[in-house]
């Protein structure tokens, strides 16, 4: 016959409500009262049914993480943070991969939600703004992480990624490039955006001209970049220089510039951003941005559980600081 926590509480001759607050980790209990309650938990082999009491509790010790692309090797690092982080702090991870779909990311947060998930960890695209305005309003915790469709309803744990490709740009200017294309990620992302926005404030402060043909929108994955690249060798005036959107970017313009019998960096220079595995594994490695993707995953959730215990808590963004990684591609 399975043990109950009113065995417990009647074998330790305390109330039901005492031995829920003792297995919650719950203060206001006395060290000898908690000691005795353990001990008998540990002597009854007591194992409690994390349904039932998320039930009572109304809480699940569950959250979800919502990715956009789990195939991009940037998120697998964040997803292992979030994990490791949450088993540490007693919380389960469900993960929802969205591949960037508008409709997959709405479901994704339905789901959750119908399920009783504590709260939410999300990275979601420009136009799905009305999903975090409705969980505001039932006072829904949810992160917001790499990207931001809301300011300051929810929090966000990011980089300042204006800042981060500024001083990219700004590096190849140094190197001696005034003929430099930017290959963009997805634009419906704000993280893609605030990197074409810091390409382009780079060059004009250094006043270099900013050239359409230079510019070309991807989608963050290698064979878009591949295409956009052969694009750019196709013009009249070519760069001298390639900023991709991220580092599996970069990789598709590598792929390129070899079928064409171009020498990197010394026919082009590539940069890259984020500082995936992959970027050191180029050959000429690749000079890139680090973001700190373990750190931003680790504190994605801290914040988020500080929210689910205190509903009225004041949460500001966490931006986190990029490195420039100067290797041979530059």
């Amino acid at each position: 016959m399975r043990v109950t926590i009113k065995d417990i509480a009647k074998e330790a001759d305390v109330s039901i409500t005492t031995v829920s607050r003792v297995l919650n980790n719950k203060p206001d209990v006395g060290d000898d009262t908690r000691a005795k309650i353990l001990k008998i938990i540990e002597e009854m082999n007591y194992n409690p049914n994390s349904v039932a009491r998320g039930l009572v509790m109304q809480k699940t010790h569950t959250i979800g993480l919502i990715i956009p692309d789990i195939s991009n090797p940037f998120f697998p690092q964040i997803v292992r943070a979030v994990e490791d982080k949450a088993q540490q702090l007693g919380y389960s991870v469900i993960l929802f991969n969205t591949d960037n779909h508008l409709e997959r990311e709405r479901k994704a947060v339905e789901l959750f939600k119908s399920k009783q998930i504590d709260g939410l960890i999300v990275s979601l695209s420009l136009g799905n703004e009305e999903i975090l305005k409705n969980l505001k309003a039932s006072n829904y915790p949810v992160v917001q992480i790499d990207r931001s469709v809301l300011d300051h309803i929810y929090p966000l744990v990011s980089i300042d990624n204006i800042k981060s490709a500024y001083q990219m740009v700004e590096y190849l200017i140094k190197k001696g490039h005034k003929k430099i294309a930017h290959l963009s990620g997805d634009l419906n992302t704000t993280t893609a955006r605030d990197r074409l926005s810091g390409y382009k404030k780079a060059l004009k402060d250094y006043k270099i001209e900013i050239k359409k043909d230079y510019i070309i929108e991807g989608d963050y994955t290698q064979d878009s970049a591949y295409k956009a690249t052969q694009n750019l060798l196709g013009l009249k005036s070519p760069p001298t220089a390639v900023f991709a959107a991220n580092d599996l970017s970069a990789a598709g313009v590598y792929k390129a510039l070899f079928e064409a019998d171009l020498k990197i960096p010394a026919d082009m220079a590539v940069a890259g951003h984020d500082d995936i595995n992959l970027a050191s594994l180029l050959k000429p490695e690749l000079t890139t941005m680090r973001q700190p993707k373990y750190e931003m995953g680790e504190r994605a959730v801290s914040v988020l559980l500080k929210m689910i215990d205190d509903e009225d808590a004041e949460i500001e963004d966490q931006i986190l600081n990029t490195d420039l990684i100067i290797r041979e591609s530059v």
